[in-house]
């Protein structure tokens, strides 16, 4: 039996020791990579934004240097997934639905960045509000538009008037469920209303609300949006954006208090005990 003194023990064991950690610093760092089909997204530890290739050749949609997330979707084109991306910075386009064409990859924009408020939109990215009966459905309230993350369709409305921007008279709200008509909130002066809308041929529904829903249901909305980011701008953390709390509180609202209805002149609005008829002289 061999014997050796401790302190030579004790001197073998610490550079032991040494070794490992040593070892452990020096192994090569791998990027965590995600693929979708023929799209890869390369995420690295020391930087906030990802890197997208197609094909393995580098993507840059629409000039977009700087992307931020990329999320799949359920749709499909030329056998690849579409992709919804937000890409910010001066050279951004905000949120972005990537589709193969022709065996390219194309950008078609959202949700556009607020050029005069870029700050905010980056730190909060659009990603649409998933509709109450219809998660698969996102609506991009502020944008007037929605998608079918099913078939990557974006969706828009025969509506006259303003239905975009944060005080847009007009806001779509719900979209039926054949995806061929979309129901706008309307609010002038605390006249609240509702306007169902086609998708090539005008109004075909409308609605008016009781004349206090306003004061009794909007109202403490907005005054709840205002608190709410009043606290996190006082907390320097969290959602700041009140136009945008306002809205996702609106959307809620009517989803639980609206629904379509299949009616002879085509889906229709439901809720508070009414009814959208098609408007005086259009026929059903």
């Amino acid at each position: 039996m061999l014997f050796f003194p401790l302190h030579r023990l004790a001197a073998a064991a610490a550079l032991a020791a040494a070794i490992v950690p040593a070892a452990q610093a020096q192994a090569p760092y791998v990027p965590v990579t995600k693929q979708y089909g023929d799209f890869v997204v390369t995420n690295n530890r020391h930087d906030a934004l990802v890197t997208l290739t197609f094909r393995q050749h580098g993507y840059w949609p629409g000039g977009a240097r700087e992307v931020v997330e990329v999320r799949p979707l359920a749709a499909t084109r030329e056998g690849q997934p579409m992709l919804l991306a937000f890409t910010k910075g001066y050279t951004g386009q905000g949120t972005i639905l990537i589709g193969v064409q022709n065996g390219e990859p194309l950008m078609r924009p959202v949700s556009p960045l607020r050029r005069d408020d870029m700050v905010r939109t980056e730190r909060d990215p659009e990603w649409g509000v998933p509709q109450p009966d219809r998660p698969e459905v996102l609506l991009f309230a502020r944008d007037g538009r929605a998608l079918d993350t099913r078939t990557g369709e974006l969706l828009w409305f025969d509506v006259a008037g303003g239905v975009t921007g944060d005080y847009a008279p007009a806001m779509l709200v719900s979209v039926s469920p054949d995806g061929r008509r979309g129901a706008y909130l309307t609010n002038a002066l605390t006249k609240v209303g509702i306007i169902v809308a086609t998708r090539d041929d005008g109004v075909a529904g409308v609605l008016a609300l009781p004349p206090d829903t306003y004061q009794r249901w909007l109202k403490p909305l907005s005054q709840a949006a205002s608190a709410q980011a009043g606290a996190a701008i006082k907390a320097r953390q969290g959602r700041t954006d009140s136009n945008r709390i306002r809205r996702e509180l609106e959307l809620a609202w009517f989803g639980q208090q609206f629904q379509w209805k299949q009616g002879k002149g085509g889906w229709q609005v439901t809720g508070l005990g009414l009814a959208s008829a098609p408007p005086e002289g259009k026929q059903p």
